[in-house]
């Protein structure tokens, strides 16, 4: 990976991010929907032979059958 990879993954995680109250202590979180879309959009535009199914099926997201 290359700094411009490190730089964009950095942005997505930071766009993603948000400060939450969990059993009264303050913390960052990260909406893994969105934050997932996000990342898989990335991943297109650095990869042609990205497999964005695969990807989320790995992640666990998706259950295989």
């Amino acid at each position: 990976m290359t700094r411009k990879n490190y730089i964009k993954l950095a942005e997505i995680i930071k766009n993603n991010m948000r400060c939450a109250n969990v059993r009264n202590n303050p913390m960052h979180v990260i909406g893994y929907g969105d934050f997932l879309h996000d990342l898989c959009d990335y991943l297109k535009t650095e990869n042609i032979n990205f497999d964005e199914i695969k990807f989320r099926k790995a992640t666990g997201e998706i259950i295989n059958k």
